[in-house]
C-alpha cells in the first residue's frame, strides 16, 4: 500500500519524498483540516473583496506585464485568466518526460497549497486528482526564460486543469477533455488570479532541477565506486585514501569520498599498501648506492590519487545545490501574493529562478569534471601502457586474440566522445540573461534552460 503524503500550507516537502511521489510509491492527499481549507480560501476572498472595491491588482484585473497600466472590468477578469493560458501556449520543442512533468505538478501543488496564492481550494484539489490518477500534462521544454516563473510551460498545466490541450494518461497522449470525461473530472473554470498563481511560479526549472541532483548524487556514488574498482584493477595504492591525508584539508566531501573508496579498498588484496608499493619499487635495488630508476612508480597518477579532491567538490557542491532546491521547491513563488490573515497583497519577485540557474550552473560544472575523471580512469584500464600487466584493450590473452580481437578499443573512444558532449555544456547559462517583454522583464534568470541543460 502506497504510503500517503498529507499536504497542508506547513508541509516541508524533502527531496527523498518527492521522489517517492514522482515514481508512484507515495501519494499525495491535501489536508482536509477545516484550518488548511479556511487559509486557502481566506486568501481567495481577499481577492475577491478587492477586486470588487476596483482596487487593482496586477494580473488579476489588469493587464500581465508591461500591460499592467491596463484595468480590466470586473465582469471579465475570468476571461482574462483564460486568455493568460490561451497567449502562453506558444511552447516548442520536445516535451518533458512524464516523470518530469509529474515533478512540475507536484511542486506547483506544493506551492499554492501555502496559502498565498490567493485560489481556491478546489483548484488544488484538482492538481490532486491529476496526480494520483496519473494524468500529467503534455508541455514543451522550451520557451521559458525563468522570470516571471515559467509562464509558457505552466500554461500547458493550467491548460490541461481546464481540460485543454493534451496529457499524458497511462501511456498515451490523449486529448484532456477525453480524459476528464473517461475520469468523471470537471474541467476546472479560473476564476481571479487562480491561473496566474498557476503560471508565474518557477516548478518547472525546480522540477528538473530537483530531478538533476538525484541523479547526480548517483552519479557521485558511482564515481566513487568506480574510481575504487581502478583503482583496485590497476594494483594501485590504497594509502591515498588514508585519513591523515583528507583531515588535514578538511573539505567535507573530499573527507567522505576518501573514506568510501578506503572502505570499498579496505579487504582488497590487489591494491596495495604505501609500503608495499615502495619494496615492490625497490625490489633487487635495496643495496644499491648509486642513483637508480625504481622498478615502477611510487604513486599513482592524479585520476586515482586526486579523486577524493575531484569527487569531493561534487560532494560538496550537492550538499548547497540540494539545499536551495529543498527550499525553492517550498517556496511560495508567484505574483502577486496575498497574506491571509491581514489581507495585505504584495507584489514581489519570487517568481525569478536565480538560485536554481545558479545552482544548476555549479552543479553541471562538478558533474562535467567527474566525466573527465572517468574518462581518464578508463584510459589507464584499456592501455597496456599503464594498465598494470593487463592486456591491450582488456582483450583475452590467449590463442591469436592478442591480434584479431580490439575489446573496449571502441569504448574508450565511445567514452570520450560522451565526455566531450557533457563538457560543452559547461558554461553557465546565468550570465546569458536577456531583457525582453518590453523591457519590463529587463533581468531574466535563465534558470529553466540551466536545469534543462544539466
Amino acid at each position: 500500500m502506497k504510503e500517503s503524503i498529507i499536504i497542508d500550507h506547513q508541509y516541508h516537502l524533502s527531496l527523498k519524498t518527492f521522489e517517492s511521489i514522482c515514481l508512484g510509491t507515495a501519494k499525495m492527499e491535501l489536508s482536509n483540516k477545516k484550518d488548511f481549507v479556511d487559509l486557502i480560501e481566506k486568501g481567495h476572498q481577499v481577492i475577491q473583496d478587492t477586486i470588487k472595491n476596483n482596487i487593482p491588482i496586477y494580473g488579476v484585473n489588469t493587464g500581465f506585464g508591461d500591460s499592467c497600466k491596463n484595468q480590466i472590468a470586473h465582469d471579465r477578469v475570468k476571461e482574462l485568466q483564460a486568455n493568460l493560458i490561451r497567449f502562453h501556449g506558444c511552447g516548442v520543442g520536445n516535451h518533458l518526460s512524464v516523470l518530469e512533468s509529474t515533478a512540475v505538478l507536484i511542486l506547483r501543488l506544493v506551492s499554492n497549497a501555502k496559502g498565498y496564492s490567493g485560489i481556491r481550494h478546489v483548484l488544488l484539489k484538482q492538481m490532486e486528482l491529476f496526480i494520483n490518477r496519473g494524468i500529467i500534462p503534455l508541455i514543451p521544454e522550451q520557451g521559458s526564460v525563468g522570470a516571471s516563473g515559467d509562464l509558457t510551460p505552466l500554461s500547458y498545466l493550467a491548460a490541461a486543469l481546464s481540460g485543454d490541450r493534451k496529457v499524458y494518461y497511462k501511456g498515451e497522449v490523449l486529448e484532456t477533455s477525453s480524459v476528464l470525461e473517461k475520469e468523471n473530472i470537471p474541467p476546472l473554470v479560473f476564476e481571479a488570479k487562480e491561473a496566474l498563481a498557476i503560471l508565474n511560479g518557477t516548478s518547472v526549472m525546480t522540477a528538473i532541477g530537483a530531478l538533476s541532483v538525484i541523479r547526480a548524487n548517483r552519479i557521485m556514488r558511482l564515481s566513487e565506486l568506480t574510481t575504487s574498482l581502478t583503482v583496485e584493477v590497476l594494483k594501485g595504492n590504497k594509502g591515498s585514501f588514508s585519513k591523515l591525508i583528507h583531515q588535514i584539508k578538511p573539505f567535507k566531501g573530499q573527507i567522505k569520498t576518501a573514506e568510501t573508496i578506503y572502505h570499498y579498498l579496505s579487504d582488497s588484496k590487489i591494491a596495495n599498501t604505501q609500503n608495499e608499493i615502495i619494496n615492490m619499487a625497490q625490489e633487487n635495488q635495496l643495496t644499491q648506492t648509486d642513483s637508480v630508476q625504481l622498478g615502477q612508480s611510487i604513486q599513482d597518477r592524479y585520476s586515482l590519487r586526486c579523486s577524493p579532491q575531484i569527487i569531493g567538490v561534487l560532494r560538496d557542491t550537492l550538499d548547497w545545490v540540494e539545499d536551495w532546491v529543498t527550499t525553492e521547491m517550498n517556496s511560495v513563488n508567484d505574483n502577486p501574493l496575498i497574506d491571509p490573515e491581514t489581507g495585505r497583497i504584495y507584489k514581489g519577485g519570487n517568481f525569478y529562478g536565480g538560485h536554481i540557474c545558479q545552482g544548476m550552473d555549479s552543479l553541471r560544472a562538478a558533474i562535467c569534471n567527474i566525466a573527465d575523471l572517468v574518462d581518464r580512469q578508463v584510459e589507464l584500464v584499456v592501455d597496456e601502457k599503464f594498465n598494470n600487466g593487463l592486456s591491450p584493450n582488456l582483450i583475452a590473452m590467449n590463442g591469436d586474440h592478442l591480434y584479431i580481437k580490439h575489446g573496449f578499443k571502441a569504448l574508450q573512444i565511445t567514452a570520450t566522445a560522451l565526455t566531450v558532449e557533457i563538457i560543452s555544456r559547461s558554461n553557465p547559462i546565468s550570465v546569458l540573461s536577456r531583457p525582453t517583454e518590453s523591457l519590463n522583464q529587463d533581468k531574466v534568470s535563465l534558470g529553466t534552460i540551466s536545469a534543462r541543460t544539466t
